[in-house]
C-alpha cells in the first residue's frame, strides 16, 4: 500500500508510543539511557482512555508503517469574546520520523487539524512549536504570543 491519513483509534497506541517517544528523543527532553518504562505505561493509559474522545490523533502511513503524527487535545473554557462557545484545541506532538520528512506530511496532518476544528466549532487553536515547526504554523496564520508562563508541582 502506498501513503494514507487516517484518524486514530485504539489500534495505534504502540505505533503513538513509538513516534511519540521519537520526537521526546530528538527534542532532547529523554536520552537514550533514561527509564522511561513509567512514562510509557502512563502515555499509553492516557492514550487508550481519551482517543476519539478529547483527544484526537492523525497519523500517515506509508507502505503499512506510522511514520508521521499529531494530535489535538480538546477542552472548554469559560466563553470569553473571541471565543462565545469556549472550545479549543490544543496542538502537540506533530512529528514525522527524520526519513520521511520534507514530504508535506507536517502540512497534511495540520490542515487535518484545521479542518476537524472548524467542522466542530472549535474556535482557538494554540500550540508550543519547536524551532523546526515554526514556520509551518506561521504559514498557516499562527500567532506568536509572548504570554505564557507554567509552573510544574
Amino acid at each position: 500500500m502506498g501513503l494514507y491519513i487516517l484518524q486514530l483509534d485504539e489500534k495505534s497506541v504502540d505505533d503513538f508510543w513509538r513516534l511519540r517517544i521519537e520526537l521526546f528523543k530528538e527534542l532532547g527532553e529523554v536520552r537514550k539511557d533514561t527509564d522511561i518504562s513509567e512514562l510509557k505505561l502512563a502515555t499509553k493509559q492516557y492514550y487508550l482512555a481519551h482517543i476519539n474522545k478529547d483527544l484526537i490523533s492523525w497519523g500517515i502511513s506509508q507502505k503499512e508503517k506510522l511514520v508521521s503524527i499529531g494530535s489535538l487535545c480538546l477542552f472548554t473554557r469559560i466563553p470569553y469574546k473571541e471565543n462565545s462557545s469556549g472550545l479549543e484545541g490544543y496542538i502537540l506532538n506533530i512529528y514525522t520520523s527524520p526519513e520521511f520528512r520534507k514530504r508535506g506530511f507536517a502540512n497534511q496532518i495540520l490542515d487535518n487539524i484545521i479542518k476537524y476544528s472548524q467542522k466542530n466549532n472549535i474556535k482557538r487553536l494554540w500550540l508550543n512549536s519547536s524551532e523546526q515547526g515554526k514556520k509551518l504554523y506561521e504559514e498557516r496564520g499562527f500567532i506568536k504570543k509572548e504570554n505564557e508562563m507554567e509552573m510544574f508541582l
